[in-house]
């Protein structure tokens, strides 16, 4: 990615926070699926932990979840946009037009997406 686009793309996701689609940090990410809410698509920091990528990995009921690995972001880099001072995951509903938007911006930059 870009700093160009990877500045885009930290734009967007801070625009998420404020629209109030951001759901940020491990906590609420789960309690948002035990809630029944979903399915989500997860952006994980290049630099996030093994162990919060293996308790919010897709698997199971919750295999419609998609998960993103941001290879060029680190955990301070989407804190700062999300207003914290670090933030390892964020998650969007799957059917938030932001969703789509912040999929396409990576694919436009060449990442891959699974």
């Amino acid at each position: 990615m870009t700093e160009n686009g990877k500045r885009a793309f930290l734009q967007k996701l801070g625009l998420c926070r404020r629209a109030g689609e951001a759901i940020i940090g491990q906590d609420r990410i789960r309690s948002t699926v035990s809630g029944g809410k979903g399915p989500l698509l997860l952006f994980f920091t290049k630099d996030a932990s093994p162990t919060v990528r293996k308790r919010l990995a897709p698997s199971g009921p919750r295999s419609s979840d998609r998960a993103v690995l941001l290879e060029s972001i680190s955990r301070w880099e989407l804190g700062a946009a999300l207003g914290l001072s670090e933030a390892q995951v964020v998650a969007l509903p799957e059917t938030s037009r932001f969703a789509e938007m912040l999929l396409e911006d990576l694919r436009q930059e060449g990442d891959r997406i699974e």
